[in-house]
């Protein structure tokens, strides 16, 4: 039986902004959504979302972290029951809306929801610890990273969400370029090019993307699309100066990442699965969050989740 339309709502995304406009939106379309649910702790979007099976349409007002646990929730329900995914944007980054084309405007996101088209996406499974110390595994849908970007990110989650969009991301990105430490780790993968299945590399970041964009609008994998069956995995092995020297590169698409990889610091590869050794004590961030430390596997799932277009 078709139970509707659900929204979740992160009513702390935006620093309280995504509860201001969710009584907007219930006032306005209160014919339209059949359930209007309020997460009330962190990783309760994921339960929420696990219990929408007879939906037809699951939809989230929030930022990357809301829909990360959307979409881990989603992945609970069995591949023929699970509904579409939608996203109403409002949270520090919102990245992955980039990568889709989907409007900032809540009218118009609202829109796509109920006219737009149904893409079917891939999803990437991550291992890692978690801060107990513990091996688990989570979805996403955008992009993951370890290294410096961890860093950023986790200092971003304690003290920059006040600021919106790209500021905070380059004031800690500025902060952490200046104290971290690249490290040697390992990285095999089962690359179509034979160059890329064992590599070592002294990292500053590795990104593991599915999506293109991560940290409020930079650009780290131009060239990533979440429906293709592959992950792009981006290695930068620079130092403190020419990193800090690279960032405009970040802004620049395509042409950005070809002058990135001519300098020989910056390594591209697609890979379906890949294995990470000697990550160790590494913070990896994903999709605006920072769940645990020392990843060890990344694998992408085909044909996963139907998302809602433009």
């Amino acid at each position: 039986m078709d139970r509707g339309v659900k929204l979740i709502v992160n009513p702390n995304a935006s620093g309280g902004r995504a509860k201001k406009i969710a009584n907007i939106i219930g006032e306005k379309y209160q014919n339209i959504f059949t359930e209007i649910v309020f997460t009330s702790r962190p990783l309760d979007a994921i339960d929420i979302a696990r219990k929408s099976e007879g939906f037809s349409k699951v939809c989230f007002i929030g930022g990357d972290g809301t829909l990360n646990e959307v979409i881990n929730g989603i992945m609970q329900i069995p591949f023929e029951k699970r509904p579409s995914v939608g996203i109403i944007p409002v949270g520090t980054g919102s990245d992955f809306i980039k990568t889709m084309g989907i409007p900032k405007s809540v009218e118009d996101a609202v829109e796509v929801i109920f006219n737009g088209k149904v893409k079917t996406l891939d999803v990437a499974r991550c291992v890692f610890k978690d801060f107990n110390g513990n091996d688990v595994e989570r979805y996403y849908i955008n992009i993951t990273e370890f290294g410096m970007g961890g860093e950023v990110a986790n200092l971003v989650n304690k003290y920059g969400k006040v600021f919106k969009g790209t500021l905070p991301f380059l004031i800690f990105a500025v902060i952490c370029n200046l104290t971290f430490k690249n490290k040697e780790i390992r990285i095999r993968s089962d690359s179509s090019d034979e160059k890329f299945r064992d590599i070592k590399a002294n990292i500053r970041v590795v990104a593991v993307a599915n999506g293109r964009f991560y940290g409020g609008g930079m650009e780290i994998a131009p060239l990533a699309k979440p429906d293709d069956e592959l992950l792009d995995v981006v290695i930068v092995s620079m130092k403190a100066l020419e990193t800090f020297k690279s960032l405009p590169l970040l802004y620049q698409g395509e042409k950005g990442f070809s002058k990135a990889l001519s300098t020989g610091k910056v390594t591209y590869f697609r890979a379906k699965n890949i294995s990470i050794e000697n990550a160790d004590g590494l913070f990896i961030e994903m999709e605006g969050e920072v769940p645990g430390h020392s990843p060890k596997k990344f694998e992408i799932i085909p044909k996963q989740i139907n998302f809602l277009v433009p």
